[in-house]
This record gives structure tokens, C-alpha cells and sequence, in this order.
């Protein structure tokens, strides 16, 4: 009789008969199944997977159980889908089992394509639950599994996943930006899933990650939040205008611009209005805008120092210490004494000037300043004294007759040309530009026009009474 009764389990697992534990899975006694599959689920024999998986069928949710903690040993593709159907599972405990096995599985398989199967399998289950293992899915080493990854999270939805999407988005971006090598699948993948988990119920999610260390992942999330336009966004746009970094203020700023957003005129208004690097408006808004006006300064270009000095000007500010500020503050409002009063922070200034002013007037007019700080510079000038004397005569009372007189008779004293044998080559605005020789060759009198040294062995020279570009030679003509 004995031959007939239930097999011996743990006789069968001691001399490891795997298929007499196969058997015995098909046993209609419950606890005999779970038995036989516990005692197989160690040995990881490639031949009882098939078996265990049929279990998954099984009326007996403890058999189940069991069946999905036997699954979970085995590496490979073959049980990734039987363990990811099991999350739908009707007995909690199963679907317990099943959720840790799967999310395990997605996360330390060394099968890549398990991995991507597993990820992939989770967009059609839309499990909330592998949500969490999901995110740290995002950084997989493979390519494949991390874009089946986001394709998942954004099947499954929600809120959660809002700020590790953007913080993998950021990610890519910057690699492109410092190595020039991203992955453009990943980059996609991630902004389109962004696109349609970024509505009204992540505005949660996205205020959150706007207090990330990464100016990059501010950046996204203001971007983001732009396309909402609910009056809560707005409200954190604004809060954005205070940003440390100029990029975010830029982008809240230009967020507001598409939400049909007022600036009022007060401090708000002038940060919003700095942001977008509009100084003129932002001095519209009143003496609630020189702090900005002030903080600005430091980070702006040349082109920017000169605008947010003038709006200052606007205000009637003047400045009180002696720093770059107070000495750009006089240059750009052409009070040249004032700025030599500056001391040494004036003389970057000043050199500034040299090299990028519009006017030559204003070169001029700060190259004599540097002589009077005894710091005389020979470029682009190599005679300042001259030039400035001769625009003293341009500038000066009487007819263009007159003036013509006065300037040979200074160009003669000082040897620039030779009225018995040469002419004068006159400047439209009537500055001496050039000595006409007696063959009729012009010869730039080099002493009385600015230079610019450019590319190759050449030398451009200007008026610097009207700006007009006068002629380029080899650079050794000035010398």
C-alpha cells in the first residue's frame, strides 16, 4: 500500500530526484505542491521552471506563494513574464511576493534582457507598486532597459516620477553639453514622458525638486512648470526671480511672459524685468530697483554694466564707494574726472573703454584719463596729445575754413605733413585723415587716427572724431 500513498518530499529532495519533485507538483494534495515546490526551489534546476510556473496557476494561494518565491532564484528571461503576471494576482500576500521578486529582478538580473523584459512587461501591468523600483531602474547601465524604464513610468502615471525623470533629462543634457555624447533615445524618452506627466497634479512634484542642488534640474522644472499656467505656477515663477542663478531667473521670467503675466512696479516688477535683461524697465519700476540694478552688475557683460549704469543714472543713484561700479558708474556717463577720482579700480575700467568703446571720443577721452592716473597707454593711440588737440580745434567756434587754417597750421608744427609739398586728405567730418603726396599716394597720418590691430599682419585705422574707418595697412605703417 505504501507504493501507492504520497510521495515522500523529503526523501525525493535528499537524493535530489528532481523529477519526482516534478511529479509531485501535480499532487492533489495542496501541502504535498507546496512541499515539493519548496524543496525544488533551491536546486534551480532549468528543467522544473515550466512546472513552477504552472503553479502560478494554482487554486491554493500558499502554493502559489510559494511558486513565485522559487521563480524568484532563477535568473533569465524564461520567468520574468509568469513573475511580472503574478502581480495581478488576487491574494495580496502573492502579489507581495511577486512585487519583490519582480522589482528585484529588474534591478540586479544579470541578464540584460531580462531586465528590459521586466521593465517593458511593467508598462502593460501599470503597477503603482513598481513605481519605486522603477526610478532606480533609471540608472541602468544598459541604454535599452533605462528608455523601457520611462516608458514604463510614464505608462503607470502619477506624480512620482516627475523629479527623477527631470534629474535623468538633466543628466543627458549636460553629457552633450561637456562630452558631446549623450543618449539621444534616454533624452527623448525622458522629455516625452515629462510631457505627459507634467499637468496640474505634478505641480507638487515639481515645486519639490525646484529646491535641487542642480542649476540644470531648476532649469527643467521651470520650464516645465511655464507650460502649466495655473495660478499656483505662477506664484512660483515668481518665487523664482529670486534664484541665485541667472538661467533660472531668465527662464521664470520668460515663463510669466507666456502666461500673460503683469509685472507690478515695485521690487517684483524690477527683478522680473532684470531677468530678462531689461534694464530700462526695470529703472521704470523706481528706487525699489536699485538693489537689483546693483546686484546685477557684477554678472553682466560689458554691454550690460553700461545699460545698468545708465538706468541707475535714471534714478538719479550716484554712487558712494570707490570700487568698478562707481568707475564704469562716471565712464559711462562720460564724467572722466570723476572716475579717475575712483583710484585703481578705474583703470580696468578705463582700459575697458580702450578696447570695446563704440565712440572714439570716448577712447580718447579715457586714454588721456589713464595718462593723468600715470598709466599712459601707446594703443590706439600712439600720439593721445595730438588727437586730442586737434579734435579741441574741430570741436571749437568758427568756420569750417577756419578750423581747416588752424589744424594745417598744427599738423605743419608738428611735422605730420609738408604743406609745400603735400595736401591734406580731410575726414568728412573735416578731422585730417591723411597726407596726399606728390604722386598722388595717401599716407595715413597715423598720429592723429585710432588703431585696431586685426587678424595677420594688419592694422585698421579710424576717425576719432566721427568713427569712420579710414584705411588698413601692414601693422608696421604706425610705427
Amino acid at each position: 500500500m505504501a507504493l501507492f500513498g504520497p510521495p515522500d518530499i523529503p526523501q525525493l529532495e535528499a537524493k535530489r530526484d528532481i523529477q519526482g519533485l516534478i511529479k509531485a507538483l501535480s499532487y492533489k494534495d495542496a501541502e504535498i505542491r507546496y512541499t515539493a515546490v519548496e524543496a525544488l526551489g533551491p536546486m534551480r534546476d532549468p528543467a522544473a521552471a515550466e512546472a513552477i510556473v504552472a503553479l502560478l496557476a494554482d487554486e491554493n494561494a500558499r502554493v502559489r506563494r510559494s511558486a513565485v518565491s522559487a521563480l524568484s532564484t532563477r535568473g533569465g528571461l524564461r520567468v520574468v513574464e509568469p513573475l511580472v503576471n503574478a502581480l495581478d494576482d488576487p491574494d495580496p500576500d502573492v502579489r507581495a511576493a511577486a512585487g519583490t521578486a519582480v522589482y528585484r529582478r529588474l534591478m540586479i538580473d544579470t541578464d540584460t534582457d531580462a531586465r528590459l523584459a521586466t521593465a517593458t512587461l511593467l508598462a502593460r501591468v501599470r503597477d503603482d507598486g513598481s513605481v519605486e523600483a522603477l526610478i532606480k531602474g533609471l540608472m541602468d547601465p544598459d541604454e535599452a532597459v533605462r528608455v523601457a524604464v520611462i516608458k514604463s513610468l510614464q505608462a503607470i502615471g502619477g506624480g512620482q516620477a516627475v523629479a527623477p525623470l527631470v534629474g535623468v533629462l538633466a543628466r543627458e543634457q549636460a553629457r552633450q553639453k561637456s562630452t558631446g555624447r549623450s543618449s539621444l533615445a534616454v533624452e527623448r524618452a525622458a522629455s516625452q514622458a515629462l510631457d505627459a506627466l507634467c499637468n496640474e497634479s505634478a505641480v507638487e512634484s515639481l515645486e519639490a525638486a525646484l529646491g535641487h542642488d542642480d542649476t540644470a534640474v531648476r532649469e527643467i522644472v521651470v520650464r516645465r512648470l511655464a507650460r502649466l499656467g495655473t495660478p499656483r505656477v505662477t506664484e512660483l515663477l515668481v518665487g523664482c526671480l529670486d534664484d541665485a542663478d541667472p538661467a533660472i531667473r531668465r527662464a521664470a521670467a520668460r515663463g510669466l511672459v507666456e502666461s500673460s503675466w503683469q509685472p507690478p512696479m515695485d521690487e517684483v516688477g524690477a527683478r522680473y524685468w532684470a531677468s530678462l535683461r531689461e534694464w530700462g524697465h526695470c529703472a521704470d519700476c523706481g528706487p525699489a530697483a536699485i538693489p537689483t540694478l546693483l546686484a546685477a552688475f557684477p554678472q553682466a557683460d560689458s554691454v550690460g554694466q553700461a545699460d545698468i549704469t545708465a538706468a541707475l543714472a535714471k534714478l538719479s543713484w550716484e554712487p558712494v564707494d570707490a570700487d568698478s561700479l562707481a568707475a564704469q558708474f562716471w565712464a559711462n556717463q562720460g564724467q572722466w574726472d570723476k572716475c579717475v577720482a575712483v583710484g585703481e579700480p578705474a583703470i580696468e575700467v578705463l582700459d575697458g573703454v580702450l578696447r570695446g568703446a563704440s565712440g572714439w571720443r570716448n577712447r580718447v577721452a579715457a586714454t588721456a584719463a589713464l595718462a593723468s592716473m600715470d598709466q599712459p597707454r601707446t594703443a590706439p593711440f600712439s600720439n593721445v596729445d595730438l588727437v586730442r588737440r586737434a579734435l579741441e580745434i574741430i570741436d571749437g567756434d568758427g568756420s569750417d575754413d577756419d578750423k581747416r587754417g588752424l589744424l594745417e597750421a598744427l599738423l605743419a608744427d608738428e611735422s605730420q605733413f609738408d604743406p609745400a609739398a603735400q595736401t591734406v586728405d580731410w575726414c568728412k567730418c573735416g578731422y585730417p585723415a591723411a597726407r596726399v603726396l606728390a604722386d598722388g599716394l595717401h599716407e595715413p597720418m597715423v598720429d592723429l587716427l585710432g588703431f585696431e590691430q586685426g587678424p595677420g599682419n594688419a592694422t585698421t585705422y579710424y576717425c576719432p572724431s566721427c568713427d569712420a574707418r579710414r584705411t588698413t595697412q601692414p601693422a608696421q605703417a604706425h610705427k
